[in-house]
């Protein structure tokens, strides 16, 4: 390679970063994706280290968790963190659901059996008549079929997980 940098490659072409004291994968490879990778936000937000990430992304292979729920289990982030970097990978908004209480009208049109699936919980009613749907994860909602659901359109929006569940109380 010119210039005498030299660049190895890993398996689908990730470049192991240079000047590591120890071998470690080169998260900048995937900045410029049109959905960039989630520890690609979390790196440039500085809520973790790069070690971390390494050592998160083995543990999430090798137990088939996701990489969000291997950092939150293992306390190197937090639940807000995780929710605004997940809104940001999809360009959707996080809603702070402590903050903004959601309408228990509008949470009440979703059935629990399908709010638990999607892991959604509608906050509120919107001045254009869609719903404002709160998701812990956009990976795990369908918008289509909330949107035939709730027989409006829909919204979606990103919040924390747990915050979400304990929504779930007011759709009983």
């Amino acid at each position: 390679m010119s210039g005498g940098t030299e660049k190895r490659y890993i398996g689908g072409g990730l470049r192991l970063a240079s000047g590591a004291a120890a071998p470690r994968l080169d998260h900048g490879y995937f900045e410029d994706e049109v959905r960039p990778m989630l520890g690609t936000i979390l790196l440039r937000k500085g809520w973790i280290s790069n070690d971390k990430l390494d050592a998160a992304l083995e543990a999430a292979r090798i137990s088939g968790m996701r990489l969000g729920e291997t950092l939150l289990a293992r306390g190197w982030l937090f639940e807000p963190e995780l929710a605004s970097a997940l809104a940001e990978q999809f360009r959707l908004r996080y809603v702070d659901l402590v903050r903004h209480p959601l309408d228990p009208k509008a949470a009440r049109l979703l059935p629990l059996e399908v709010a638990r699936r999607m892991f959604a919980v509608p906050v509120r009613f919107m001045d254009s008549g869609a719903v404002e749907v709160a998701v812990g994860d956009p990976y795990d909602a369908d918008a289509d079929a909330l949107q035939q659901i709730l027989g409006r359109r829909v919204e979606l929006v990103v919040g924390e997980r747990s915050v979400i569940q304990d929504a779930w109380r007011y759709m009983r």
